[in-house]
This record gives structure tokens, C-alpha cells and sequence, in this order.
């Protein structure tokens, strides 16, 4: 893969986890390195890959131990997954989420004072 090929897929890829996902950052790298678990396993090791190869892009003699085909390939795969993410639906995900963590807690809360109560005698 050349060069120019491979930085305009990591563009596109940086453009699309800042659309996609609000992650930002100066590189791709920075970029990825926030992910977390909001990417799959499978897609998030190809990104590390595209990343790995982006930062040995500027090394002359890394450069040619890239495998250009697995790497472009790995490209393809982040960037149709990330073009398939809906990013209002990822929104209503982690409000979602973040409002069930605080019932879960509310729900334990209540449980250990019932049992305090209860073992106090006073229920």
C-alpha cells in the first residue's frame, strides 16, 4: 500500500470516530487510545494495526515491514463499522447505561437498609 493510500484511510477513519464516536485528538493514535470498549474486539485490534502502521509510516525502515494488504483490509473493516455507528443511538446508549448503574445502586441502597432495619428489629 502506498503512502498516500494508507494516511487517506486513516483520515478517514479519524473523521469518522470524531463524527461518530466525539473522539478527538491531534492523531489517530491519541484518537484510538480513547476508544475504551465502545468498539468490538475484532474492530478495535484492527485499529491498533492501522495505528501501528500510521506511526511506522514515518520511520523509513519501519515503513517496509508493513504488510500493506492486511493493514488496508484492516482499514476497510474499521471504517465500515464505524460508518454503521449511529451516533444519536450511541448517545441514548450511555445515558441509558449510566441510568441504570445509578438505579442498580439505589436498588442496593434500599436492600441493605431493609436488612438493617430488619435485623435491628424495627421492620
Amino acid at each position: 500500500m502506498a503512502a498516500d493510500t494508507l494516511t487517506r484511510k486513516t483520515a478517514r477513519i479519524r473523521t469518522l470516530l470524531e463524527q461518530r464516536l466525539k473522539l478527538r485528538g491531534p492523531t489517530l493514535e491519541q484518537q484510538a487510545g480513547k476508544v475504551g470498549r465502545s468498539l468490538p474486539r475484532g474492530v478495535l485490534r484492527d485499529l491498533r494495526a492501522v495505528v501501528r502502521a500510521d506511526v511506522a509510516q514515518g520511520h523509513p525502515r519501519l515503513a517496509r515491514m508493513v504488510d500493506a494488504k492486511s493493514v488496508g483490509l484492516a482499514a476497510d473493516r474499521v471504517e465500515t463499522y464505524l460508518r454503521g455507528v449511529d451516533p444519536t443511538q450511541e448517545l441514548i446508549t450511555r445515558l441509558l447505561r449510566r441510568l441504570a448503574a445509578v438505579a442498580a445502586v439505589g436498588i442496593c441502597g434500599f436492600i441493605a437498609a431493609v436488612w438493617w432495619f430488619w435485623s435491628q428489629g424495627q421492620i
